[in-house]
């Protein structure tokens, strides 16, 4: 009788949770519904990559390596880019490796040609970032892949027909493959991902903004194109000299931006690339009151159409002085940082932002106190920082969830691989002849690029 009533009682149990599961599936959980990328990102450009880009007439595969068979120059300063240089970012891969990473997002502007993606997502299972309906790319090639941000990226579209050409700013010749000269396409293609803004989530917010402030009020720069500063502008063959074409007006393709690049070896690369900072910096004013010494250092945003810095959210300015003694011994430092603070958990947001708007000028005053006159110097540095000490040492913690073992090694000891910061202004003053030395751009990256391993 006893078992009896337990058998029952056990039946009853596993029909109830049966029930409730059915309950569950049928009311409760939703149904997949696969909602298009665009939908759920109101087509925003960096949603989803360019589309498959057909082989172009007269030249083959739409790759960087194609193009510089005849624009020589040009593909050797593209290889020195950061945009070469996108997807092999180790910063950008250690990102990549995370578990909550969107990657196949992400990828949309580091490989952003539909070409260069082994999977293409054009649906979101109930529109959810989270779960990408990936197809297979028939058209995938791995040689584009590693070129990051190609030529194509900018140069090339799909006519009407469907058949790849090459969007031009001039043309002055005939070239053996079908171009269109349109210069307002090329202008307005950074900022589709130059100012890719959006929240995914409580912790996953991207906050690239440059398009925005470029747009802000007062904003006597906001008109300027990109390439103005960032493509300088020179007179030369746009091909190899043995094709007798004329000179012309080109513009560089190093994309030099903040003097940071992504491999200690590109240091070499800056000043010819075009670097040029966008602060105006005045030397440094200082005075002693018997023990105690005032400096002032002003900074203006004289050239940039954007925020000084700009991109990455944890990008900042550090200013540093220090006062040495007559052995270059540090006796007493001050610093200040010019960016942006953000707090990542529980919830992204931002707590303070002091960056450089354009035009604008900041001035940093404070004093030392204590001074003798056996203090020699005062040094003024001033550095643009893209990677703090404490990310890294999260980077390095977490290599392990990388399965390949060269990124792995590599990101284990990034000191070595990956400058964190560039150092962009130093001024010397010694303090009894009252004489000053400021460090050319040349000194500047030679010193940056020696602090590998710090």
């Amino acid at each position: 009788m006893f078992l009896n009533k337990r058998r029952s009682f056990l039946l009853s149990v596993l029909f109830l949770s049966l029930a409730a599961s059915l309950f569950y599936c049928i009311f409760t959980k939703p149904k997949d519904k696969p909602i298009p990328v665009e939908e759920v990102f109101s087509q925003a450009p960096w949603s989803k990559p360019l589309p498959v880009l057909p082989p172009l007439a007269g030249v083959g595969e739409v790759r960087a390596e194609n193009c510089g068979k005849c624009h020589v120059e040009i593909y050797a300063e593209w290889k020195t880019s950061t945009h070469a240089n996108a997807l092999s970012d180790l910063q950008f891969q250690s990102e990549l490796s995370k578990s909550s990473s969107p990657r196949w997002l992400c990828l949309n502007c580091h490989t952003p040609v539909a070409n260069q993606r082994e999977t293409l997502v054009n649906y979101l299972n109930n529109g959810d970032y989270r779960t990408p309906i990936e197809e297979p790319n028939p058209n995938f090639d791995p040689k584009m892949k590693a070129e990051a941000v190609t030529c194509a990226v900018c140069h090339v579209r799909l006519d009407e027909n469907g058949n790849s050409y090459v969007l031009g700013a001039n043309g002055k010749t005939k070239p053996p493959h079908p171009v269109k000269i349109i210069p307002d396409k090329l202008r307005n293609r950074c900022l589709d991902c130059h100012n890719a803004n959006y929240v995914l989530d409580d912790q996953l917010v991207c906050a690239f903004k440059t398009g925005i402030e470029l747009e802000q009020k007062g904003n006597s720069h906001g008109k300027l194109a990109c390439g103005s500063c960032h493509m300088g502008e020179l007179q030369r063959k746009l091909v190899k000299p043995e094709l007798n074409t004329p000179i012309r007006t080109s513009h560089k393709h190093s994309f030099i931006g903040g003097g940071v690049p992504k491999k200690f070896e590109l240091y070499e690369k800056q000043i010819p690339g075009g670097y040029k900072t966008g602060l105006k910096v005045e030397p440094i004013q200082w005075k002693t009151k018997g023990n105690d010494l005032e400096y002032s250092v002003s900074l203006t945003n004289e050239k940039a159409a954007h925020n000084i810095p700009t991109g990455d959210p944890e990008r900042f300015i550090l200013l540093k002085i220090s006062i040495l003694d007559p052995k270059g011994k540090s006796l007493a430092t001050k610093e200040i940082k010019f960016g942006q603070e953000w707090e990542w958990y529980p919830k992204a947001r931002l707590v303070a932002d002091t960056r450089i708007l354009p035009g604008e000028t900041k001035v940093w005053k404070d004093l030392f106190t204590g001074i003798e006159k056996s203090h020699s110097k005062i040094v003024f540095e001033m550095y643009h920082t893209r990677l703090k000490e404490s990310n890294a040492e999260h980077m390095r913690k977490n290599s392990e969830n990388i399965t390949s073992d060269q990124l792995r090694k590599k990101i284990s000891e990034i000191e070595n691989h990956y400058p964190f910061s560039s150092l962009i202004h130093k001024e010397e003053i010694d303090l009894n002849s009252g004489k000053n030395r400021i460090y050319s751009p040349e000194e500047l990256f030679r010193i940056s690029k020696n602090r590998r391993g710090e």
